[in-house]
């Protein structure tokens, strides 16, 4: 007899590796319907304390398109609401190219990764990460991504 395949592992990431990160990881059963989710996160205490919080509702939940979102701005309530974005494949930020701003080479991560830590306005965005702080062009794409992470509309 030949031995049957073992289940795939879908792995979600939302952070910054090994600083403040989220992961949620779901094995697929073939045949069963409910989905183990296991949820977890480096960084903070702050952080660590949401996903306590969000864990037994994560780990049980059968279908995540139904569960409502994290709505708060709080680092760890933007990386939530990231991960299960991303676990939902709802996950789109305006602006997806790998570099944002081309005149001080800064990454599009960076500037994800400063607005999740705080930088919630496109002058605190400039001043951590100097994106936007040359010719200008790329402001309404770090206004976009603040818009986009922060749900504003």
């Amino acid at each position: 007899m030949t031995e049957q395949p073992r289940p795939p592992h879908q792995i979600f990431q939302a952070g910054s590796p090994g600083h403040s990160e989220v992961q949620l990881q779901a094995r697929i059963a073939e045949g069963e319907s409910k989905l183990p989710w296991k949820l977890t996160a480096i960084g903070p205490l702050e952080l660590l304390e949401l996903v306590a919080q969000w864990r037994p509702r994560i780990e049980s939940c059968t279908d995540l398109s139904q569960m409502a979102l994290p709505q708060g701005s709080s680092p760890g309530e933007l990386l939530l609401r990231e991960l299960l974005l991303r676990a939902r494949g709802q996950w789109s930020p305006p602006y997806s190219e790998d570099e944002l701003c081309h005149c001080r080479a800064v990454p599009t991560a960076t500037v994800l990764e400063a607005i999740c830590a705080g930088a919630h306005t496109p002058e605190k965005v400039s001043r951590w990460t100097s994106a936007s702080t040359s010719c200008g062009s790329c402001r309404k794409d770090v206004v976009s991504l603040l818009d986009y992470c922060l749900s504003r509309p």
